[in-house]
């Protein structure tokens, strides 16, 4: 019989790999971990983004003649002309990137190897769609920071972002249909 897993136990069980969880257990925690990863990112993103718009006011005020500014009663866009400063900086990103990513793989690792488990697979399949997140990752800094003015656009790196994070839509699909499925029947020594 798989372990019936409170959400609250669950948190104590953040480094517990072994055993089995039924769907139960298991989707009403990962409700709950979807909500938190989600609310850390907001806190993080919100004022990222708010220093980053705050800086390219500045710049627009500082440098009228670079910048055209459209606002309206729904809109309002910033267009920089020229070589613009760098306005997000990347350790804003990575600490976002590595924070999201960081707390999911956290909240979810051990979860997810148990309720795998329960269904007669390997904990491995979980990893599945970490090869695809983490290429495109680091591509996709990579391909904005090589666009700018006369700069040719980079077409083998966006095609290889974009089948990267269609690879990674397919393999998390994938994941929850397995993480879906139910329970496989106990076999000895389990």
């Amino acid at each position: 019989m798989p372990d019936t897993v409170t959400i609250r136990e669950h948190f104590k069980r953040l480094a517990d790999f072994s055993g089995r969880e039924d769907r139960a257990s298991f989707w009403p925690y990962a409700a709950v971990a979807f909500a938190i990863i989600m609310v850390v990112g907001m806190i993080i993103f919100v004022p990222m983004m708010m220093s980053a718009m705050q800086e390219m006011q500045q710049f627009a005020a500082q440098h009228p003649e670079q910048v055209s500014v459209t606002s309206g009663p729904s809109q309002y866009s910033i267009s920089v002309r020229g070589d613009p400063p760098e306005l997000m900086p990347k350790e804003s990103i990575l600490l976002y990137l590595v924070a999201t990513f960081g707390l999911a793989f956290v909240l979810y690792a051990a979860a997810v190897v148990r309720r795998l488990r329960d269904r007669g697979k390997s904990g491995l399949w979980g990893f599945m769609p970490f090869p695809f997140i983490i290429y495109s990752s680091i591509q996709v800094p990579r391909m904005f920071s090589s666009i700018g003015p006369g700069a040719q656009s980079d077409m083998t790196l966006f095609f290889s972002i974009f089948f990267s994070n269609l690879l990674y839509i397919i393999t998390m699909i994938w994941l929850i249909v397995l993480l879906a499925g139910q329970s496989a029947p106990e076999r000895d020594g389990e």
